[in-house]
């Protein structure tokens, strides 16, 4: 059996449409508002196989929620894919830095998504 997907992002619509994409192709998602209740999630025991962040949330951003991470017993190993709006080389080297397995631009294409969210779960597309 699968683990969720662990979608975090403040943008409710933009979380609403990623979880809906994923669930189409028979992923389970669970969704948090920032990285602080993404933390809260895991430190509660929920156990995911993948997490989609977004990079810039109030509270806990995504390279923060990163670093976080590391700290924890719960987390640690997942593949951790940031999603930015505004998505540089500086941003995407220190991400990558921070442990992230993959930076993705938004609006992103949901093919790109799904192959990127596939290859981190090591679950092909059905």
């Amino acid at each position: 059996m699968n683990k969720p997907i662990l979608i975090i992002d403040d943008d409710r619509p933009m979380r609403r449409a990623m979880r809906l994409l994923l669930e189409s192709y028979a992923f389970d998602c669970k969704e948090a508002d920032d990285g602080l209740e993404g933390l809260t999630l895991l430190d509660g025991g929920l156990s995911v196989d993948v997490i989609l962040s977004d990079y810039h949330m109030p509270v806990i951003n995504g390279v923060d929620f990163l670093k976080a991470l590391t700290y924890r017993v719960s987390g640690q190993g997942v593949p951790v894919i940031l999603l930015s709006g505004n998505k540089t080389k500086e941003m995407e080297q220190i991400a990558e830095q921070a442990g992230a397995f993959a930076v993705i631009a938004k609006p992103y294409d949901p093919q790109i998504l799904l192959a990127v969210v596939s290859r981190a779960c090591n679950r092909p597309i059905s």
